[in-house]
């Protein structure tokens, strides 16, 4: 009788213990973004002095992590991962005195950030957030062009730069909560270039 007894106290708590974590709201999620993404000419400027418009996609890897009231909380963190690559076509040259090279470059961007996102009335299905991040990036800038030399000669020309630099991250974004465990989200913001995407969202405990 007591062996029955204290089988059915140890199965009573198990259940109460599941219910009660199926109760917890969840803590993390992971997602993915595609955005449209592009440089300004203001943030080539120190390596090229002139340069076409560059343009791409950029595709990111999310970790988040949500507070005591889960998808609910006012605030929440963001690691990224982000890759992103870019394309332009005109003219460019490195220096003020170098010849003009018509042709075509592109920029190729790993970059890793953290960031703190403030929710405006998260308990809304469907409410808006604002955020701040920092992190680091590695960047590869390459571009090819032609231009004829005085004797009236074709010239091919490259430039290629590699280089680590600091990321800033401002994103404004807007949720929607399907259900429980997914969220679609639209985002835009700055992140070394402006970004325009969409992405889903997938929380567990």
């Amino acid at each position: 009788m007591k062996k029955t007894l204290t089988i059915a106290l140890v199965l009573l708590a198990a259940t109460a213990l599941e219910a009660a974590g199926n109760l917890r709201p969840p803590r993390s999620g992971v997602g993915l973004r595609v955005s449209a993404f592009g440089v300004p000419g203001v943030l080539l400027d120190p390596f090229l002095y002139e340069h076409p418009q560059v343009s791409g996609q950029a595709f990111t890897f999310e970790v988040r992590s949500y507070g005591n009231k889960g998808l609910r909380s006012v605030f929440s963190g963001v690691f990224a991962l982000e890759y992103s690559h870019l394309e332009g076509s005109g003219f460019w040259r490195e220096e003020q005195q170098d010849v003009r090279k018509e042709g075509g470059g592109e920029i190729n961007q790993l970059s890793l950030t953290a960031t703190v996102l403030l929710h405006i009335f998260p308990s809304l299905p469907v409410h808006p957030y604002v955020g701040a991040g920092i992190g680091i990036g590695r960047v590869s800038i390459w571009s090819e062009g032609v231009h004829r030399d005085e004797l009236g000669t074709e010239v091919r020309d490259t430039y290629k730069e590699t280089m680590v630099i600091p990321v800033g991250h401002l994103p404004v974004g807007l949720i929607a909560r399907l259900s429980p465990r997914f969220e679609i989200r639209l985002e835009g913001g700055f992140k070394n270039g402006f970004y325009l995407g969409a992405g889903v969202v997938y929380t567990f405990r």
